[in-house]
């Protein structure tokens, strides 16, 4: 939309984007949009620089990564600084349009930023079915959606329901995709249990693995208990971690092989599509479907 604003004063609220949250989501989406516009992206038009774009992250509390720590937080503000980000913490999003945010210091003073295009990455809410099997089987749910379960995953009164994932609230554990496998396999086990007739109730034992983020190419934060790892050792310990998670050694080589070519090569697959590029093909379409043309709208030949 930026390429094809006849208006250059409009142009930046068309390449300023608005991160929405400074936790792992908001920071990998903040560092994303920056090396598409800095690197993948560029030569991609012919009236703007994407490296012009501003990317601003706004998060409510006092520093990136809250629940990393503060050494984390640390390192992710310096990464996300020196590849072009603007933060803005102790500042709350209040009022929203079409063409603007605006936000709230901490000193309660408000300010209107121009922008086009918002990304939302302050927290969800869990599925609606979640509600409904609380009130179902009366058992309590919070602000975000998310059933309150004994410390077996099984809602109060009804052992034979199993909630998990971040559709459970259970100890203040994140709606993480950790939770979430962890929880799924103690529920899958607790039901193996019950059929071969062992009816004892274990409660979920939640090994925290640690948690990563990666700001982008070549720095990441990841953090395993006391230990905090930024820079490019925490991005290469990042792709490890993803590798080995990863399903099957074809999928491990070829991830490793895409993002060899893509590093050393400092180019990306994808490409963009502007309004003009729609309208040179609308305008293609037409022609070929003219009977005056002797084509067909697939655009062969037609014969008599």
């Amino acid at each position: 939309m930026a390429e094809t604003e006849p208006d250059p004063a409009a142009r930046p609220a068309w390449l300023t984007f608005v991160v929405v949250g400074g936790g792992p989501t908001g920071v990998e989406m903040a560092g994303q949009i920056l090396e598409l516009s800095r690197r993948a992206l560029r030569g991609n038009f012919r009236v703007i620089d994407p490296a012009t774009a501003r990317v601003l992250v706004v998060e409510g509390t006092g520093s990136l990564l809250p629940s990393f720590g503060e050494r984390a937080s640390r390192l992710a503000r310096r990464d996300l600084v020196r590849v072009g980000a603007e933060i803005l913490t102790d500042h709350m999003v209040v009022d929203m349009d079409d063409a603007s945010v605006t936000v709230k210091g901490g000193d309660g003073r408000t300010q209107r930023i121009e922008a086009r295009t918002k990304v939302w990455a302050a927290g969800m809410a869990a599925a609606p079915v979640g509600r409904e099997v609380g009130r179902a089987a009366g058992a309590d749910v919070d602000r975000h959606g998310r059933v309150d379960v004994l410390p077996d995953c099984t809602v109060p009164g009804h052992p034979e329901i199993f909630v998990i994932g971040d559709a459970m609230a259970l100890n203040g554990l994140p709606g993480l995709a950790e939770v979430a496998i962890q929880s799924g396999i103690h529920a899958a086990l607790t039901i193996r249990r019950r059929v071969a007739g062992d009816t004892t109730a274990r409660p979920l034992r939640y090994r925290d693995l640690g948690s990563m983020a990666v700001v982008s190419q070549y720095r990441a934060v990841a953090r395993f208990g006391p230990v905090t790892i930024g820079g490019f050792v925490g991005w290469c310990l990042w792709l490890v971690v993803h590798l080995a998670f990863l399903t099957g050694f074809k999928n491990r080589m070829a991830a490793l092989a895409q993002w060899t070519i893509a590093f050393l090569a400092r180019g990306r697959a994808e490409r963009v599509i502007t309004r003009q590029q729609i309208h040179a093909r609308q305008a293609i379409a037409t022609l070929r479907s003219d009977p005056r043309t002797g084509t067909r709208p697939g655009g062969s030949a037609e014969h008599p």
